[in-house]
């Protein structure tokens, strides 16, 4: 049975925050001096940063879909169980967990945003998740 169960959106503060900071990098590479036998590094730098924003967002877009925190510190997230690695992170623009899947090698950092959530399902997992923090303690 499920303690607290929400569709998770795509955070748009995270989308924001990404693009800026690609941005910035590749605002630096661009404008840096370069030596005109540096051209092959410059553009290797600036392919990196492109590739590595086009993996943030993807990365942004998977964490959608049916979350569902579960008891015993689990949760179902993408149709699979996880056990919490250890207690959250939680503050005010978000919860970072750490979730590995039983019986499987290595593990999954799931940042849940503050505006991928109703306002209303937030409060509601914030309060059960300190109030499982404070049960195993």
């Amino acid at each position: 049975m499920a303690l607290w169960q929400s569709d998770l959106s795509v955070s748009w503060r995270a989308q924001w925050l990404s693009l800026l900071v690609h941005g910035l990098l590749t605002l630096l590479v661009l404008l840096m001096p370069w030596p005109i036998n540096y051209t092959l590094v410059w553009m290797l730098l600036l392919l990196i940063v492109v590739f590595s924003c086009v993996r943030s967002q993807r990365r942004i877009h998977a964490c959608q879909g049916t979350f569902k925190l579960l008891e015993d510190g689990c949760v179902c997230w993408k149709g699979y169980k996880w056990k919490m690695a250890r207690k959250p992170w939680i503050i005010d623009s978000g919860i970072m967990l750490k979730l590995t899947r039983p019986g499987k090698r290595g593990s999954l950092h799931l940042w849940l945003a503050v505006d991928s959530i109703d306002s209303e399902e937030w409060c509601d997992l914030r309060r059960l998740l300190l109030q499982q923090q404070a049960k195993s303690h």
